[in-house]
């Protein structure tokens, strides 16, 4: 036997001892069992003990070992008894974050199971004393003041303040950001905390000082531009904020940053600066720039409920001529194939619809400021809820105005022209319907601000943060058109983690709309049908079909029931005012994970009404029946629909894949005795909201 086959005999027999010896034992010390396991162990439960601040799922989710979770049933909670050292530390940096700073983390035991099901590791927590930051003090903060400089900072007086000054950091950060935004770009800031006892055991008093060092303001001396083959130097330096001679302010610096990668012509954008003298006072500035190609072109197909098949292409140049001007063609040709006045039982002409956008950027209107958009567009549309075909012509142009660094504003002057036809499918009686309503060829024009604050992690698969946004337009009046009316919008949306685990998903959603002078004389008809609101379907209210909640179109006078009663194969007609909410929670699906497959649960309301005084308080029962409809409990067309149901994500690079079955809480009997579907299926790609 060769000695290194000896030497490994001797370290197994050796591992193998030790762990009978541990198996003997029983409940071992913590120094005796940090020694023992390399290999993984099975863990049953954590126990914490002594945390009288800091709750047990707030330390335990800092770990990287889990206990077992029923929400993965088959998946085996293991650890390295020999890594435990480090969950300790964890545990204990995070109390000193929080003002603990003796705080002490120590390992008691780890016992095992009587039943065999894994080991239980107790954890011992020596909390001691807070410490609370009780004055804070800036030494040579002028020109700045001590008010602007507490604006927003973390650790002020009251607040507990960390044992380490590198936790400090973010507020050190902001501190340096206000001096850099006053161009005094070799500020020194040094942090100072004194901690003393007080008469309370339990509560430590701090004192903590920034010494400032201000230095000079600034000015900017030259500015060179390097790296640029393909883009002129006179069009980069225009998107400069500021010229020789100013302060250097590095906010405006950023901004210029902000300013050149937007122009989608560089990859890359650095802004360097060298002092130019020996005070410091004035500072040369490079921009460096790292050029991407300016012709793309893109192409992608999707499949959907509603658009069974969509193709989608896409050229563009982000440089004509060199003068940073952008020119787009983008085409999404697809086939409709929908039920139609949302009747199963009629049958399905399938619709070639398409949307093509002609799209210019001119990105030094103001001297730069701003960047002058024009999109000319083609569009047609099929609304088989509404048995209707909607070809649309269209011009917009206007600004992106943009606000701090999470909010994204814009306003635009639309000139449009809508055709409406009636879908080969629809009944041929309905056609005098549609001309009662106002629903006919129409020319719209309108100006357009839409508002966004925008704080979520990411923008196509959000776990965390919120979305704020608000639009509202004005159409007619002076500006001429078909029609005249105001519209508002506004949705809130929130995303963030579960104790369960995955992502729990919320939005609410309101709109209105209202039409005025000549229009207003035609009542709510006056509001033109591609401008009003609809619910039901794959992103407003699952349960329920597209666009299938709310006012209908229907010659009621034939009918023996009042208004408010669903009719089988009634045009949806859309409403003026809309409310929406929605909760989805999104986790992944036990050993599905790995194919990148998730699932949901979810909870919608919503509807859609014509007239203000439709929206009624009884509508917003929690149920309601399909009844006969002069049953009290009977559902109307009025009533705030419910629906609850679950899905499966499937994760791809274009966005998720998703199939959901929606429940009705809410169905209908129709005016014929019909009842509504129990259930409605959704495919469709990208999330609901």
């Amino acid at each position: 036997m060769s000695s290194r086959s000896a030497k490994e005999s001797t370290a197994l027999l050796r591992a193998a001892l030790v762990l009978a010896a541990l198996w003997a034992a029983g409940p071992a010390a913590a120094a005796d069992e940090l020694d023992y396991g390399l290999e993984q162990h099975s863990l049953l439960r954590i126990v914490l003990a002594g945390n009288r601040s800091l709750p047990d799922h707030e330390l335990k989710a800092l770990l990287k070992i889990h206990e077992p979770s029923w929400l993965h049933p088959f998946r085996i909670a293991r650890y390295q008894p020999d890594l435990l050292d480090g969950e300790l530390k964890l545990i204990e940096r995070y109390y000193r974050q929080r003002g603990f700073h003796t705080a002490a983390v120590a390992l008691d035991s780890i016992a095992r199971d009587p039943r065999g099901r894994g080991d239980i590791v107790h954890i011992s927590i020596r909390e001691g004393p807070r410490a609370y930051l009780d004055r804070l003090e800036f030494i040579g903060a002028a020109p700045l003041t001590d008010e602007q400089l507490r604006r927003g900072l973390r650790y002020v007086e009251g607040r507990p303040v960390p044992a380490d000054l590198n936790d400090l950091g973010p507020d050190l950060y902001l501190l340096r950001r206000r001096y850099l935004d006053d161009a005094r770009l070799h500020a020194r800031i040094e942090p100072d905390l004194v901690v003393s006892p007080t008469a309370d055991p339990m509560r430590l008093s701090a004192a903590l000082t920034y010494r400032i060092e201000p230095g000079p303001a600034v000015r900017l001396g030259t500015i060179e531009v390097e790296g640029n083959s393909l883009t002129r130097t006179d069009l980069i330096e225009r998107a400069l904020p500021f010229a020789p001679g100013e302060p250097l302010r590095w906010h405006e610096a950023e901004e210029a940053q902000r300013r050149l990668l937007d122009t989608a012509l560089f990859r890359d954008v650095s802004l360097l600066t060298s002092s130019a003298d020996s005070t410091g006072e004035v500072a040369n500035l490079t921009v460096q720039v790292v050029e991407r190609s300016p012709g793309f072109y893109e192409f992608g197909f999707g499949i959907g409920s509603r658009e069974r098949l969509r193709v989608l292409g896409a050229w563009g140049h982000n440089n004509l001529w060199g003068t940073g001007q952008r020119l787009q063609l983008r085409a999404r040709p697809y086939v409709s194939y929908e039920r139609i006045l949302n009747n199963p039982n009629t049958s399905v002409t399938p619709q070639f619809n398409y949307r093509f956008d002609l799209l210019h950027v001119y990105p030094y209107l103001l001297g730069g400021r701003l960047a002058l958009n024009t999109n000319l567009y083609l569009e047609r549309k099929t609304r088989g809820e509404s048995g209707l075909n909607l070809r649309t012509l269209g011009l917009s142009f206007g600004t992106a105005l943009r606000g701090g660094p999470f909010d994204a504003n814009s306003v635009s002057f639309r000139l449009e022209e809508t055709e409406p036809s009636l879908h080969p499918d629809a009944p041929a009686d309905l056609d005098s319907a549609f001309v009662s309503n106002q629903i006919s060829r129409s020319r719209t024009r309108s100006i357009v601000i839409h508002g966004a604050n925008d704080r979520r992690d990411d923008l196509f698969r959000p776990a965390r943060g919120t979305l704020l946004s608000a639009e509202g337009a004005i159409a007619g009046g002076l500006m001429g058109g078909d029609n005249s009316y105001l519209k508002g919008t506004v949705s809130w949306h929130r995303y963030g983690r579960t104790p369960l685990g995955g992502v729990l998903a919320l939005r609410v959603g309101a709109g209105g709309v209202r039409p005025y002078g000549e229009s207003e004389e035609r009542g709510a008809a006056g509001v033109p049908y591609d401008a009003r609101f609809f619910a039901g379907g794959n992103v407003t209210v699952r349960g329920y079909p597209e666009g299938s909640l709310g006012p209908q179109i229907s010659n009621i006078d034939s009918l023996r029931f009042v208004t408010d009663v669903p009719v089988p194969d009634g045009a949806s007609a859309g409403g003026n005012y809309l409310l929406l909410a929605n909760a989805e929670w999104r986790f992944p699906l036990p050993l599905l994970k790995k194919w990148k497959l998730g699932g949901v649960l979810f909870l919608d309301g919503g509807n859609v009404w014509q007239e203000l005084r439709d929206v009624r308080l009884r509508g917003f029962r929690w149920r309601s029946f399909p009844r006969a409809p002069d049953d009290p409990l009977a559902t109307k067309l009025w009533d705030f629909r419910y629906s609850v149901g679950a899905g499966v994500r499937l994760e791809t690079p274009f966005g998720p894949v998703r199939v959901d079955a929606g429940f009705p809480l809410k169905r209908a009997q129709l005016a014929e005795g019909l009842i509504e579907d129990r259930y409605v299926v959704h495919f469709s790609l990208g999330y609901p909201f």
